[in-house]
């Protein structure tokens, strides 16, 4: 069964998800994590990096679940 894409206005999406699949194979790759974990492991040590780093993680995870909907709807927020 195809899982149902959401809507890709600008037909950006498939590249978006190519450059994080790029990103999660060289994390893979660098750690020896295996599939099943990778993306939790990714996040957790981008918290760590974010710790180090003087970033807001939780801040950043909104303004990318904003980024996500507009990329999914064409409409971009105030």
């Amino acid at each position: 069964m195809t899982r149902k894409l959401p809507p890709d206005p600008d037909a950006m999406n498939d590249s978006r998800a190519g450059w994080a699949e790029a990103a999660l194979s060289t994390f893979m790759r660098e750690t020896g994590t295996d599939e099943e974990d990778i993306l939790g492991d990714l996040l957790a040590d981008l918290m760590h990096w974010c710790d180090r780093n003087n970033y807001d993680f939780e801040a950043a995870l909104y303004r990318a679940q904003g980024h996500y909907e507009a990329e999914t709807t064409g409409e971009r927020s105030p």
